[in-house]
C-alpha cells in the first residue's frame, strides 16, 4: 500500500532525557530491534547519487518483517520534502532476500537499529540507536495538515516544543549516512 510519509529526522545526544520528555507529552508504545537490508539493481545503484531518491529494503523484525520501496521527493533547495512509501508485510524475509540476490539485486547497506516508538497525538515519534551512527529521533506526522509544507512545519514545531538539543542536516537518512561512511572508509 502506498503511503505519503512526512517526517523530520534529527541527530540527538541525550536519548534518555528526550525519552522522559516524550513520556510527558505522549505515550511509549513499544521497543523493537530491526535489521534493514537495502538492495540496488546492478545497472542502477541508488546510492551513487549524493541524495538517493529511491530505496528498496527488506526489514527483519521479530513480529512482522516488511518489504519496502520508497521514492523520495526533495525540495529545490535539496531538503527532504516527502516520501512515497510502498510497504507490505512478508512472512519470510530471508526468502525475499534470496530471490533478490538470485535475480541479481545487490545488497548495498545494512542498517541495524533499536527503535522506541511513542504516540504523541498527531505524531509518531521514534528514538533510534543506529549501529555505527549513534542516536536519532524521527517525528512523523500521522496525517496531512492540508499541505506537505504545513505538515513538515508541524513536525518541526513539535520538535522545537520539546526544547531539546538536536541537529537536522540535508544529508540525513540512515542508509545514506552509512553508505557514505563506508565509502569514505574504503577510499582511505
Amino acid at each position: 500500500m502506498k503511503n505519503i510519509e512526512v517526517e523530520i529526522q534529527a541527530k540527538i545526544k541525550n536519548p534518555a532525557s528526550i525519552e522522559r520528555k516524550l513520556k510527558k507529552v505522549g505515550k511509549f508504545i513499544k521497543s523493537r530491534k530491526q535489521r534493514d537490508i537495502y538492495f540496488v539493481p546492478p545497472q542502477r545503484n541508488f546510492f551513487v547519487k549524493s541524495a538517493p531518491t529511491e530505496y528498496l529494503r527488506v526489514r527483519y523484525e521479530k513480529d512482522g518483517s516488511h518489504l519496502n520501496y520508497s521514492f523520495i521527493h526533495f525540495r529545490k533547495d535539496g531538503w527532504l520534502n516527502a516520501t512515497d512509501e510502498f510497504e507490505t508485510l512478508i512472512n519470510k524475509p530471508e526468502i525475499v532476500e534470496a530471490i533478490f540476490k538470485k535475480i541479481g539485486l545487490i545488497p548495498k547497506v545494512t542498517v541495524v537499529k533499536t527503535r522506541k516508538y511513542f504516540d504523541c497525538g498527531d505524531f509518531e515519534v521514534t528514538l533510534d540507536n543506529i549501529k555505527g551512527l549513534g542516536n536519532f529521533m524521527e517525528v512523523e506526522a500521522k496525517k496531512l495538515f492540508s499541505t506537505i509544507e504545513k505538515t513538515r512545519q508541524k513536525c518541526s514545531d513539535f520538535l522545537n516544543e520539546l526544547d531539546i538539543k538536536y541537529e537536522v542536516r540535508k544529508e540525513m537518512g540512515y542508509p545514506r549516512m552509512l553508505y557514505q561512511k563506508l565509502h569514505k572508509k574504503n577510499k582511505k
